[in-house]
């Protein structure tokens, strides 16, 4: 087949019939796109959490060692990944430093809330003092690991995308959108941002700190695709235990 007869059939594809049905409201599973056609799609409502590391390119700078960056962007992947499984989350999608979590069935949006508020504890408290006390050059640069969190909520439609032996799951809707918008907000103290549909369902748990007070400030207001979504965002921290 020639390359022109190759993107003629992609583009023909415009025009397709997908085979959509609803996933199951009360599962905590999200559809594996391993199991799906590429003609099918599956509705679900879940929340999205991106977790994603700042100031990459600072720590690049910071060291020649290809072999140590490599190492710090890696455990901190691996960090987020075990931290989202734990609370019933599903890893669906990498992006260099980034990693994206899907939640559905009960309590999805306090379970990926929590979960993002460990992953604070785990780069503050575990990872960069690691990072500090192992890597002489990037300690004396000054550079320190950093991270934002985004978490939203809504229906969205997972359908399966790319060719054989090289696919992915792409998730449509305004959770995904507005939680990876959300992971690109820097503040000095803020590392949590949740959409608020997100922070509406939170239960009191992921809601009042041990110190009895609200742990989210807001709402904020965020311009996104010609219109704005409020969110909330917190500095709190939850132990990993």
């Amino acid at each position: 087949m020639t390359l022109k007869a190759d993107v003629d059939q992609a583009v023909d594809e415009l025009t397709k019939t997908w085979s959509t049905t609803q996933w199951g409201g009360t599962r905590k599973d999200v559809p594996d796109p391993d199991g799906m056609g590429y003609s099918d799609g599956k509705l679900v409502n879940a929340t999205f959490l991106y977790a994603d590391m700042v100031n990459s390119s600072g720590l690049v700078a910071a060291t020649k060692d290809k072999e140590v960056v490599a190492s710090v962007v890696s455990a901190f992947l691996k960090t987020c990944v075990r931290i989202i499984r734990s609370h019933d989350g599903h890893i669906r999608s990498f992006d260099g430093d980034r990693v994206m979590g899907v939640f559905s069935g009960p309590s999805k949006e306090t379970r990926a809330a929590v979960a993002a508020l460990q992953i604070h504890h785990a780069v503050t408290f575990l990872l960069d003092p690691k990072i500090q006390s192992s890597f002489a050059d990037i300690k004396a640069a000054g550079w320190h690991l950093s991270h934002a969190c985004g978490i939203a909520t809504s229906p969205t439609l997972m359908v399966r995308s790319g060719i054989r032996n090289n696919s992915d799951l792409v998730s449509i809707g305004v959770g995904p959108n507005l939680a990876a918008k959300l992971s690109d907000i820097r503040t000095s103290k803020h590392k949590t941002y949740i959409g608020a549909g997100t922070y509406s369902e939170l239960e009191e748990r992921a809601l009042i700190g041990s110190d009895k007070l609200n742990m989210w400030t807001g709402p904020h207001s965020l311009p996104m695709g010609g219109g704005n979504y409020s969110y909330y965002s917190s500095s709190y921290r939850w132990k990993i235990s």
